[in-house]
């Protein structure tokens, strides 16, 4: 199993998009068992991959992120994460194995509880028992974490093998690239995820200036850009809209949008291979 944080400092960047379109690419056309958490207060990721209507059941039975935590981290139990995992999320008939932990609106509200209550330690435990445990159920495990740095995405940052940056070509999403950076050598001893690399994401189709941004950030090596670019166009954007009666993955993402998915997933499994 491999775990890999998805996160950019600065937000709207497509980051919850970008995962999901990874994840039922991973699933549809390699098949690969994927678990993703929702650990963005937003929510948008889980509204992405079900209908509102059982988001809310989900919520009223107390299966979400932010129930395994007040459980686990604030309550002191002993409580099986899988409990609070779902299946048969995404509008992608051909992502049929990917597994859901939903996200919850309270999760800075529980954050603020275990920054109160010092249970910072506990949690970070709670969130490596969790991916220990995983190794042996899914083949990849995608964490949409919330951007800046909270208590929750530290510790996925810290505890996950891998971190990947969804970026837009412009200037205020590279300062988030260089605010992380900073954050990372601040305290290298507590670990951090390694760099997987940046996808340059919502790339304006026939943009000068984005052109020349991509060209400026494919020039930095450290940064290890992906050689395709995800474009901006509207089938990226309807994608995020869920559909109740399902669909394919070629209906979803066709043509340039799905050949840019494509391509960044098949590269990400070449660098976990190597």
């Amino acid at each position: 199993m491999v775990s890999i944080a998805i996160m950019n400092a600065k937000g709207g960047v497509g980051k919850s998009t970008l995962t999901m379109a990874i994840a039922e690419t991973l699933s549809a056309y390699h098949g690969k068992t994927v678990l993703l958490i929702d650990a963005d207060g937003q929510m948008s990721l889980s509204l992405m991959l079900m209908s509102v209507k059982r988001l809310n059941a989900l919520r009223d039975e107390n299966r979400s992120i932010t129930a395994w935590l007040k459980q686990s981290v604030l309550g002191d139990h002993t409580v099986d994460w899988r409990s609070y995992i779902v299946d048969k999320v995404s509008d992608v008939d051909d992502a049929s194995s990917l597994f859901l932990m939903p996200g919850d609106m309270d999760l800075t509200l529980t954050e603020r509880a275990v920054s109160e209550a010092h249970r910072a330690a506990q949690l970070r435990l709670q969130v490596r028992l969790f991916l220990e445990e995983a190794k042996q159920c899914v083949d990849v495990v995608l964490v949409d974490c919330a951007p800046g740095i909270s208590v929750v995405t530290e510790c996925w940052l810290r505890e996950c093998q891998w971190h990947l940056v969804p970026i837009k070509p412009d200037i205020l999403a590279v300062s988030g690239m260089e605010y992380l950076k900073r954050f990372r050598q601040r305290d290298e001893r507590l670990g951090f995820a390694a760099h997987l690399g940046v996808v340059i994401n919502m790339k304006q189709v026939r943009s000068q200036t984005d052109e020349l941004m991509h060209e400026l950030l494919n020039g930095n090596s450290e940064l290890r850009c992906f050689k395709s670019a995800v474009p901006s166009i509207p089938h990226i954007q309807k994608a995020a809209l869920f559909v109740a009666e399902g669909r394919s993955f070629q209906n979803k993402y066709p043509g340039e949008a799905g050949a840019a998915i494509r391509s960044v997933t098949a590269e990400i499994l070449t660098r976990l291979s190597a």
